[in-house]
C-alpha cells in the first residue's frame, strides 16, 4: 500500500497535499490524476515509489486526452538504422524530479525487458537501449506516461549561464574548510617562532586559497567585467574588487613572511558563502524548467501527411494546400482542413475555449488547432499553406525583448546600486582617512571594509529566502519560470482567468447526480445502455453516473446513433431516445435546458441537467481572494451563456465576465485592464497573445504544448490553492527580506564604523564576516512561514467537516 496513513484523511494518500473541502474525488486525494497514479503503483505492484520519494512526491497531472507520439516515429526509425544490435534513443521527460522517479522508469523498462536506460532526472533526459526487435519502445513509453509523465524530443541541454555552480560549490566547500583548520593554527599562537610548521601551514593556506579564488571566484569576475562593459552598476562588482584586493593584499603579506595576518580564511568563507547564495538562487528556477518539455512553438509540432503511397512525418510548416492530412487521437490540425471521414470528433477548446468537444461530418471545416478528441484517426485535407495559419502568430516564440510587457524594476537592482556605490565610496574613505598613516596601513583598512561589508543579506539569506519560498509552493503545487515571478506578485491586484481547462476542468458533470438513485431500474438501465454506446462527452459522463447509480448493462440491445441529436432504441415495443431536448421530445425545450433528456415514445422519462466540473475548492478561493480586495475577471472563448453560468457560480461580476472572445480580443482586455498589476492563467495557444499582454501569466495545462514555454509559473494537481499560496507567501516574501536588509544595513553600519577608526584585525574580520550571515541565516528561517495560510486554511476547514 502507499506511503501514508488513511488516518490521517486531509492528506493526499499520492503527494501530501491538503484535500480539498467538497472535492468530487475520494477524500483521500487532492485530484483525479493524484487518485489515477496511486491506484496504478498499487495495482502494479510499484509502491515502493514512496518509500523513495519520501515527500517529494508532486500532484499528478494526467492528460484527459491520449498524446500524440507523432514526433517519435522519426527519431525512431533512425535509432533502428544503428549498424549495432543494440539501439539507443535520447529523450526529453517531462515531470522526473527524484530518486523514486529514476526508480519507477528503470522498473518499468526492467519489466518490458529492456537492455539499458539512463535518465538524468536533474536535467530531464533519458536515454534508452535495447536489443534490436526485442523491444516496444512505444509500449513503454505510453506505460511511464500513464503515471502523469510525458516525453518529447530530446532538445534540453544544460544552462550556459550555470557556471558550473554545482562543481565550484563543491571545490570551495571543501577547501575552505582546510583553509580554516590551518588558520585555527595562527589564532592558536603559531607563529614565526615555530618557522617549519608556520611557513608549511601559511603556504597550504595560500595555494588553497588561489584555488578558491580562481574556481569560486570566476562567476563574479566575469559578471563584473560583463557590468563595466555595459556601465551597469552590478552586486558583483565590489564582490569582485573585494577578492580581488583581500587576495593581493594576502599574497603580499605572505611574501613578507606574514602569513598570519593575512585575511586568506575570510576570503575563503566570503566567495564561499557569496558562490552558495548564487547556486541557490539558479538551483530552483533550473529545477522548475527542467520538469517540463522544451518548448519550440511551431518546429515543434508534427503531422502525418499521405505522399503518394507513402506516409510521412513532417513538420506543420512544411503543410501545403491539398496536403492529404492523417490525424490520429490525441494529434493537432495545423492548418483548417476538409474532413475526409465520414464524421470525426474533436476538440477546439485550445483554440475557442469551447469546452464540449463536437462532431463534424465529411466535407465539413475542421479549425486549425483542433485535436482529434475521438477513438479513431481521421483524414482531411489541408484547405491553406501552414504560413496562413492562424496558429502560426499563437505559437511565435516572443523574445523577451519584444513582449510588451512594461520593465520590472527588480527590488534588487535597485538595492544593489546604491549598496554598490556605498561600499566602494566608504571603502575609498577609509583608504584616505588612513593614508596619512602609511599606504599598507590606508590599504588594510580599506580592504578590511570591503570584506566585512560583505552584503550578506543579498548573497546569502535573501537567496535562502527564495529557496524557502519555492519550496513551499512546490508542495502546493505552484512552480516558477521567471527569477522575478515572486517580485512581481505582490504587485499584483488583478486577477484574469480563462474559463475552459482553467477555472474548469474540461469535463462534465450531472448537476443532480444524488436524484438517480430516485428513477426507476428500468429508466436508469435504458439511459444506461444507450448513454454507454457513445463517445459523446455528455453520453460519457450520464454513464459514469448511471454506472455508479447501480446501472445494468444488456449486451444485447441494439440502437441506433443520429448524428448530432442523439441515440435510439426500442426495448419491447417501445421507442426510447436520450439527446437534444428538440428532437427527443416532442415539444418546446425550456429555456434553462442544459443536457440530454430522455423519453419513450415522444413522452419526457429523465432530464439530465449538467455542467462543467469547476476545478478543486475554485469559488472558495476565488471568493476568498476577492474578499482581500483582489479584481477577479473571466476572459473566455466560449459562449457567452456558459461562461455566465460559471461567473455565477464563482460569484464574479457578470460585467467582469465576457465570452465568445477571440484571441485577439483576449488580448485588448488584458491591456485594458493591466496597469503593471495584472495576472493571467489560461491553457489554450488561444491565451498566447493575452500571456504577452498581462504582467504575470502561468498555466495548469502542463499536458498541452506550447504554453507552459511561455509562462512565468505554472500549476501541477487539480485546484487553484497553489495561485492563492503564491500570492500570500510573495508578499510574506517580500517582508521576511525587507526585515533582512534592515538587519545587514544595521550590522554593516557598525563594522564601518569599526573599520574607519581601524579597530578590524584579520582575527575580527573572520569572525565578523560568517558571525553576520550566521545570523541572517537564522533570521531568514524564521521568517519564512512553514506553510502558507491558504493550504493551512483549507486544512482547518476539512478538519471541521471531517468525523
Amino acid at each position: 500500500m502507499g506511503h501514508p496513513s488513511t488516518a490521517d484523511a486531509q492528506k493526499c494518500l499520492h503527494c501530501q497535499s491538503d484535500v480539498p473541502v467538497g472535492a468530487e474525488f475520494a477524500r483521500f486525494f487532492c485530484c483525479a490524476g493524484c487518485e489515477t497514479v496511486f491506484a496504478l503503483l498499487n495495482e502494479q505492484g510499484l509502491d515502493r515509489y514512496y518509500l523513495l520519494a519520501g515527500d517529494r512526491v508532486a500532484p499528478a497531472s494526467i492528460p484527459a486526452t491520449p498524446r500524440s507520439h507523432a514526433w517519435l516515429e522519426p527519431l525512431l526509425d533512425k535509432a533502428l538504422q544503428s549498424p549495432s544490435d543494440v539501439c539507443a534513443l535520447e529523450l526529453d521527460v517531462q515531470g522526473v524530479h527524484c530518486a523514486a522517479c529514476v526508480w519507477l522508469f528503470e522498473e518499468l523498462y526492467r519489466r518490458r525487458g529492456g537492455t539499458r536506460i539512463t535518465v538524468n532526472a536533474a536535467l530531464g533526459k533519458v536515454t534508452l537501449y535495447w536489443k534490436r526487435g526485442g523491444f516496444d519502445v512505444v509500449s513503454y513509453l505510453e506505460a511511464v506516461e500513464a503515471f502523469g509523465y510525458q516525453f518529447g524530443p530530446s532538445r534540453k541541454v544544460s544552462q550556459p549561464g550555470s557556471d558550473g555552480l554545482t562543481w565550484r560549490l563543491g571545490i570551495c566547500v571543501a577547501l575552505t574548510m582546510n583553509v580554516m583548520l590551518f588558520s585555527a593554527s595562527f589564532y592558536f599562537g603559531l607563529g614565526p617562532t615555530e618557522p617549519e610548521l608556520f611557513h608549511l601551514f601559511g603556504g597550504l593556506n595560500l595555494a588553497l586559497s588561489t584555488v578558491v579564488v580562481l574556481v569560486g571566484g570566476w562567476p563574479f569576475f566575469k559578471s563584473a567585467l560583463s557590468s563595466l562593459k555595459s556601465g551597469v552598476l552590478h552586486l558583483d562588482l565590489p564582490i569582485a574588487l573585494g577578492i580581488v584586493l583581500v587576495y593581493a593584499m594576502s599574497l603580499a603579506q605572505a611574501a613578507q613572511g606574514r602569513g598570519d595576518e593575512a585575511y586568506l580564511d575570510t576570503l575563503n568563507v566570503f566567495i564561499t558563502l557569496m558562490l552558495t547564495g548564487r547556486f541557490l538562487t539558479s538551483r530552483v528556477l533550473t529545477r522548475n524548467r527542467n520538469r517540463l518539455l522544451e518548448d519550440d512553438g511551431a518546429e515543434g509540432l508534427l503531422t502525418r501527411r499521405h505522399l503518394g503511397q507513402q506516409l510521412e512525418v513532417v513538420p506543420a510548416a512544411r503543410i501545403r494546400r491539398g496536403d492529404r492530412l492523417l490525424i490520429a487521437p490525441g494529434d493537432v490540425v495545423p492548418v483548417d482542413a476538409t474532413l475526409d471521414t465520414a464524421k470525426a470528433h474533436i476538440s477546439t477548446d485550445w483554440v475557442t475555449g469551447e469546452a464540449a468537444p463536437r462532431q463534424s461530418m465529411l466535407g465539413e471545416t475542421v479549425p486549425a488547432g483542433s485535436f482529434n478528441a475521438g477513438r479513431r484517426l481521421f483524414e482531411a485535407t489541408a484547405q491553406t499553406d501552414f504560413a496562413q495559419s492562424p496558429l502560426v502568430g499563437l505559437l511565435r516564440q516572443v523574445a523577451p525583448a519584444e513582449d510588451g510587457r512594461q520593465p520590472h524594476l527588480h527590488f534588487f537592482t535597485v538595492l544593489a546600486k546604491g549598496w554598490v556605490a556605498g561600499v566602494l565610496a566608504v571603502a575609498a574613505l577609509g583608504f584616505a582617512i588612513w593614508l596619512p598613516h602609511g599606504v599598507d596601513r590606508a590599504i588594510n583598512v580599506a580592504v578590511g571594509l570591503l570584506v566585512v561589508t560583505c552584503p550578506c543579506a543579498i548573497g546569502i539569506a535573501v537567496p535562502l529566502a527564495y529557496q524557502l519560498t519555492h519550496a513551499r509552493l512546490r508542495k502546493a503545487g505552484f512552480y516558477a519560470r521567471r527569477d522575478d515571478l515572486l517580485d512581481r506578485l505582490p504587485r499584483i491586484r488583478r486577477l484574469i482567468f480563462d474559463k475552459t481547462g482553467t477555472l474548469t476542468l474540461g469535463s462534465l458533470e450531472l448537476v443532480d447526480a444524488a436524484a438517480l438513485p430516485s428513477l426507476s431500474s428500468e429508466v436508469r438501465d435504458v439511459a444506461y445502455n444507450l448513454a454507454a454506446r457513445s463517445s459523446h462527452p455528455q453520453s460519457v459522463c450520464l454513464a459514469r453516473a448511471l454506472e455508479k447509480a447501480g446501472a445494468v448493462f444488456d449486451a444485447s440491445l441494439s440502437c441506433e446513433e443520429h448524428a448530432g441529436k442523439g441515440l435510439e432504441a426500442t426495448v419491447r415495443g417501445r421507442r426510447y431516445r436520450l439527446g437534444k431536448w428538440a428532437w427527443a421530445v416532442s415539444e418546446t425545450p425550456p429555456a434553462d435546458a442544459r443536457g440530454p433528456v430522455l423519453t419513450c415514445d415522444g413522452r419526457l422519462l429523465a432530464a439530465f441537467a449538467m455542467r462543467e466540473v469547476m476545478r478543486a475548492e475554485a469559488p472558495a478561493v476565488l471568493g476568498r481572494l476577492q474578499a482581500q480586495g483582489f479584481d477577479i475577471h473571466l476572459l473566455s472563448g466560449d459562449r457567452s451563456e456558459a461562461v455566465s453560468e460559471v461567473a455565477a457560480r464563482l460569484s464574479v461580476a457578470p460585467t467582469h465576465a465576457q465570452g465568445a472572445l477571440s484571441p485577439e480580443a483576449k488580448a485588448a482586455q488584458v491591456r485594458a485592464l493591466d496597469r503593471a498589476d495584472t495576472l493571467y492563467l489560461g491553457d489554450g495557444v488561444n491565451d498566447a497573445l493575452a500571456f504577452q499582454a498581462a504582467f504575470c501569466a502561468g498555466t495548469p495545462a502542463v499536458d498541452r504544448p506550447v504554453m507552459p514555454g511561455k509562462a512565468d509559473f505554472f500549476l501541477l494537481g487539480a485546484g487553484l490553492w497553489g495561485l492563492e499560496a503564491a500570492i500570500e507567501q510573495s508578499s510574506a516574501l517580500r517582508r521576511a527580506v525587507r526585515r533582512l536588509v534592515a538587519a545587514s544595513v544595521s550590522y554593516n553600519t557598525l563594522v564601518i564604523m569599526l573599520g574607519l577608526a581601524g579597530l578590524l584585525s584579520p582575527l575580527r574580520a573572520a569572525v565578523a564576516m560568517p558571525l553576520s550571515s550566521i545570523t541572517l541565516v537564522l533570521m531568514t528561517l524564521s521568517s519564512i512561514d512553514r506553510q502558507p495560510q491558504a493550504l493551512r486554511r483549507s486544512s482547518m476547514q476539512l478538519a471541521e467537516v471531517t468525523p
